[in-house]
């Protein structure tokens, strides 16, 4: 449901067609420099992989490359209700019908139809189609056009949440047909979409060059820029290439030295608000050393988050320990009381092993649990200082309850293909962390705790379920009295919090510094991303 890895954060991971407004030149996927001006919009950022296709992206950047170069029928607003982008729409139970607007087209110039609509959501139906979108293919029954500005899909359920499986990018059907799978993951790196700007050139870990879509179909929304450029900058240097000037605006780790650099430069300033999402860690519950509740349990109590949070944040105004799978911004988040803090207490710890039957036959400081030594491997990535952080804690405190902690580096795209992408029986690693960006409505399927989400691909990597919270998620898509899907949401939170298949570990704030020569992004916020207010950037 529109959820999306963070690149603290995340996510997965996994020739281009000539393209009007380009010159009808390719995408540079080799290298080399990308051609910009004044009036380029520069994104620095680190941890875009190149997949964009709005029905396979998962990726934050990603993502926010395909909201850029694609559209979908509904958009929201900054309360976060659902509203028009491409269409109009009515609602008969479990039908929607939804009327496209006048005079769409992509931006190679030919018309997006009705056909295209049922081309996109019938392709996330296929019987191989890999991608995180499977809850979405889920949720529709079935795809008719009616005329060519007229489609309707018949939902599986009558839910509230229905409306949210339309905001993703509409795909050309021509530019896009295929006979498998593959084909269509081939076009990764072409997008072809309706949106007001066009790539224009890419290079791995180097850039995204986006220009202007000189035939963007809504004369009111046009780009009143030359175009978006991702540049590739390690988070280290980030700062510096605001300051320098290098850069437009990013996104840099929520810690207060990093609000104090930004509020300290005279060329730029700073936005925040408390981010829709949160960090995780995410133990491989198929494992015999984690599969019982009592270790996972264990391990979160001998980790100090509290100690954590200070020495990686330095400020309790940027971030709280996280508690439960929903964000404190939401309306379905539980009464704190009702959850389990897990505060460090290492004798606790130690009594949890001793009761899962987890002790140290053979006298060499490490347990051992269904005849397996207590060694666990937990992937870190470096793009991001806080999973280092937090696993060289972990290494300290779970080496004095008899828990030997492998700590294994690997960019961030490896630890996605490894763990999420990979498929289930094959997913190497007892731990992972990454961050997880939530959708509006707090319904968690397709997430990382929906067991149904165990798959290549999909987001939840743990191999967890229990039918219990698979109910609740159920009755929660089902009911339409909000305060009522609230006490579902808030009963299915608390399960979570006990049974830990996946430890939610910070809230955070999202901060942004922006330079001052950039206006009309000072709109930014939890339900509000820099893409949805492109049309207004404009560049001193």
């Amino acid at each position: 449901m529109n959820k999306k890895f963070l690149a603290t954060a995340l996510s997965s991971v996994l020739a281009l067609s000539a393209m009007a407004g380009c010159s009808n030149s390719q995408a540079n996927t080799g290298g080399g420099e990308p051609t910009q001006g004044e009036q380029t919009l520069r994104f620095g950022l680190s941890g875009f992989e190149g997949v964009f296709d709005p029905i396979l992206s998962d990726n934050v950047y990603d993502s926010y490359v395909c909201s850029l170069i694609f559209e979908g029928l509904v958009t929201n607003d900054p309360t976060g209700e659902a509203i028009p982008k491409l269409a109009t729409w009515e609602v008969d139970g479990n039908v929607y019908t939804f009327t496209l607007k006048d005079g769409i087209k992509f931006s190679d110039g030919t018309p997006l139809t009705a056909e295209d609509v049922a081309f996109t959501y019938n392709t996330i139906k296929e019987e191989d189609y890999a991608g995180p979108r499977t809850a979405v293919g889920a949720a529709i029954q079935s795809v008719e056009v009616i005329d060519e500005k007229t489609v309707k899909f018949t939902m599986t359920e009558t839910s509230p949440v229905n409306i949210w499986n339309f905001t993703y990018g509409i795909m050309s059907k021509d530019h896009y047909a295929h006979s498998s799978f593959e084909e269509l993951a081939a076009l990764n790196d072409q997008p072809l979409g309706s949106g007001p700007v066009v790539l224009k050139g890419w290079a791995a870990k180097q850039y995204v060059d986006m220009v202007k879509n000189e035939n963007y179909w809504d004369p009111d929304n046009a780009l009143k820029i030359d175009g978006v450029l991702f540049q590739n900058v390690e988070e280290d240097a980030i700062l510096a290439a605001l300051q320098n000037g290098e850069i437009d605006f990013c996104q840099p780790a929520a810690k207060a030295e990093n609000v104090e650099a930004v509020e300290g430069m005279d060329n730029a300033h700073l936005v925040s608000y408390l981010a829709n999402g949160y960090t995780f860690m995410c133990f491989n519950t198929t494992k015999p050393t984690l599969s019982d509740v009592k270790v996972r349990q264990a391990l979160v109590y001998a980790l100090d988050r509290e100690s954590f949070l200070q020495a990686e944040y330095g400020s309790d105004q940027l971030v709280s320990l996280g508690m439960c799978p929903v964000s404190p911004t939401s309306w379905a988040y539980p009464d704190v009381s009702d959850l389990n803090a897990y505060s460090y207490d290492l004798e606790k710890a130690a009594a949890l092993l001793d009761e899962a039957g987890c002790v140290d036959t053979d006298g060499d400081g490490i347990r051992e649990m269904n005849g397996e030594p207590m060694h666990l491997r937990w992937l870190v990535y470096p793009e991001a200082t806080w999973p280092g952080t937090l696993s060289g804690m972990a290494y300290d405190s779970w080496k004095q309850i008899g828990v030997d902690l492998e700590i294994v580096q690997m960019d961030f795209n490896t630890v996605a293909a490894t763990t999420m992408d990979a498929e289930p029986g094959e997913k190497d690693f007892d731990i992972y962390t990454m961050g997880f960006s939530l959708s509006i409505d707090p319904d968690p399927t397709g997430g990382l705790f929906d067991a149904d989400a165990y798959s290549a691909g999909g987001f939840n990597a743990s191999g967890f379920r229990d039918e219990k919270s698979q109910e609740l998620m159920k009755q929660g898509l089902t009911e339409f009295d909000q305060e009522k899907r609230a006490e579902i949401y808030k009963e299915w939170a608390a399960r979570q919090n006990e049974l830990v298949p996946t430890l939610i570990v910070a809230y955070r704030s999202e901060i942004w510094g922006i330079n001052n020569r950039v206006h009309g992004l000072d709109d930014i916020g939890v339900y509000t991303d820099f893409t949805q207010l492109i049309s207004n950037v404009t560049l001193d």
